[in-house]
């Protein structure tokens, strides 16, 4: 508890600041709208890699999504699964911590286990951009919108972390 001074009387009585545990339901929304934006986003990168559809994007000089996604990096390793099907799974995982939180607001351990979560996504993600730059020397946009948000589902994670003050 961090001390905080009583008032403008005396300046020396002292009392400590209390801390709400429910976080606003605004970052669970939040969260809930960036896993579905990245549902979205995977889903369409699946629905490229399985079925025969035009990609939107550019296929000529740095910026060449059909390179990234049609190189060996775009699957699981050993397997033909895609690499956006474990991306699928992580934005449902995230969409029901979101909703979790909704239902729960107090619930802290709900945000610690999507803080890391949201960790594990941005690891990735960074691999991911890594090997786009460094072995694939090509960039994809639609993987690049992923990759923010997922930075971005960690960042709001780590704000829902902290407290905020109750004020009296």
């Amino acid at each position: 508890m961090v001390p905080a001074t009583a008032g403008a009387g005396s300046g020396s009585e002292l009392r400590p600041t209390t801390y709400s545990s429910q976080s606003s339901p605004l970052g669970a929304v939040a969260l809930a709208v960036l896993a579905l934006i990245g549902i979205g986003l995977a889903g369409y990168l699946t629905a490229v890699h399985y079925a025969p559809t035009l990609l939107v994007c550019s296929n000529k000089g740095l910026i060449n999504c059909e390179a990234v996604l049609t190189s060996s990096y775009s699957v699981v390793p050993g397997t033909s699964i895609p690499i956006t099907v474990p991306g699928l799974a992580f934005f449902l995982i995230s969409l029901a911590l979101a909703v979790s939180q909704l239902r729960r607001p107090a619930n802290y351990q709900l945000r610690q286990a999507h803080a890391l979560w949201g960790g594990l996504g941005l690891l990735t993600a960074l691999y991911l951009v890594f090997v786009e730059v460094m072995e694939v020397h090509n960039i994809c946009l639609w993987c690049s919108c992923v990759h923010l948000t997922l930075l971005l589902t960690f960042l709001i994670t780590l704000w829902r972390l902290y407290p905020k003050p109750i004020a009296r």
